[in-house]
């Protein structure tokens, strides 16, 4: 496995995907691991994942300034994660672990493909980057939007390349796979979805709760910090309007920090709201959850399954959404979760969901049978392992392609 960071502890929607598979293929097969961390204090993370695999290798990703132009040929999302000590670590795990087959775990990880030939590859899109970057194009005008169109091309070009250079594609949803195979119609395709563990869905039914609103996720990532400006500049006023005593717990890693570069108004809003708690990291995710009356996520941008809405369904933890935030899940509006668009609309479900008690017990026990029926990991993995195996034994390609890296 080829990853551009370390999948422990499981912090995030990806990192927890993830780590299932890490645990779920070191029981059944000899699994190697390399990639990257972000700091040095997360090397624990490789200590625990030595626990299940036979080797890993994590370097310190040290991106280099660089002069990037609108002319560059490779996105800044893929050249930022070329590591010359990561290509040598693969080059040598490849010649000495003898892979049966390497799993990159996002796109941007298989420009290394030419490094552990002529293994079979398998690229995980986790998101579907050339997706995130048009959906950024149409929210731009001007000079910006010039160069978020060129940004989008760039990825394009680059991640059509991928799929089609890869032995085997997996993708987070039957949606996202009918689009990859719109860019790339040789391809073999598996969707596998995030997962949960049965012990979430083993837990007992939720009773109504109080009027605490939870946000959650890692604001490093650009869609996650754009939903909580959406959600308090122009959802939570109204809510609060309605319902006064609605309280709303961002939970989630960097919220301080992202906030104070990006929106320090919005921050210091937000610190003397009484409504408003900036929990940051949240190392019982599943306390929060259960203190909470429902899940706000009104995401605009970004692309992929959100790992957050399905734990949240799958603890029975009623949610509150846009269109996109539940792409490629089966829910329905008014039974699994309530869905809606614009900041009237998403602030009317959300205040009239925590003035109904009834409302919140059905939407709890219909979100927990759909993650049970859709979202079981051991059931996912099954599909997980299967598309790895198909391409073992699969004639090894006869050279390898350097033009991801061109």
């Amino acid at each position: 496995m080829v990853s551009p960071f370390l999948p422990y502890p499981p912090i995030g929607g990806g990192h927890a995907q993830i780590w299932a598979w890490v645990c779920r293929l070191g029981q059944r097969h000899e699994l190697a691991f390399a990639g990257f961390c972000e700091t040095e204090a997360e090397a624990p993370g490789a200590a625990e994942l030595r626990r299940h695999c036979v080797r890993v290798a994590v370097r310190l990703r040290k991106p280099k300034p660089h002069a990037y132009t609108s002319f560059a040929q490779l996105p800044r999302w893929v050249t930022e994660f070329f590591s010359a000590e990561l290509a040598s670590d693969l080059r040598r795990l490849a010649a000495e672990f003898r892979p049966d087959v390497v799993q990159f775990l996002s796109s941007n990880m298989a420009q290394y493909q030419s490094f552990t030939h002529p293994a079979p590859a398998v690229v995980t899109a986790l998101e579907l980057s050339f997706l995130a970057y048009w959906r950024r194009v149409s929210a731009l005008r001007g000079l910006e939007r010039l160069q978020a169109r060129l940004d989008w091309l760039r990825m394009l070009r680059y991640e059509a390349a991928a799929f089609r250079h890869a032995d085997h594609v997996v993708a987070v949803s039957e949606r996202e796979a009918g689009i990859i195979k719109a860019v790339a119609p040789r391809a073999r395709i598996t969707a596998v979805p995030p997962g949960v563990d049965r012990k979430q869905l083993a837990r007992g039914q939720r009773g109504p709760v109080s009027d605490r609103v939870l946000y959650l996720g890692y604001m490093g990532h650009y869609p996650n910090l754009d939903g909580l400006l959406f959600l308090y500049r122009e959802i939570w006023p109204e809510v609060r309007r309605v319902r006064p005593s609605a309280q709303l717990v961002v939970a989630g890693k960097g919220a301080r920090e992202e906030l104070a570069r990006v929106a320090p108004e919005t921050l210091a809003a937000m610190t003397r709201d009484d409504s408003v708690h900036l929990a940051g990291f949240v190392p019982d995710l599943g306390a929060a959850i259960a203190a909470s009356a429902a899940l706000a996520a009104p995401l605009r941008l970004g692309s992929g399954v959100r790992n957050k809405v399905i734990e949240a369904l799958a603890a029975g933890l009623p949610v509150v959404a846009t269109r996109r935030a539940v792409e490629g899940i089966s829910v329905r509006d008014g039974k699994e979760a309530l869905i809606a668009d614009d900041a009237r609309s998403f602030a009317h479900q959300l205040a009239r969901l925590l003035g109904d008690p009834d409302l919140q017990v059905s939407l709890s026990a219909r979100g927990r049978e759909l993650a049970a029926r859709d979202h079981d990991n051991d059931q996912l993995f099954q599909r997980l392992e299967q598309a790895l195996l198909s391409v073992v034994g699969r004639a090894y390609r006869r050279r390898p392609k350097p033009e991801l890296l061109a």
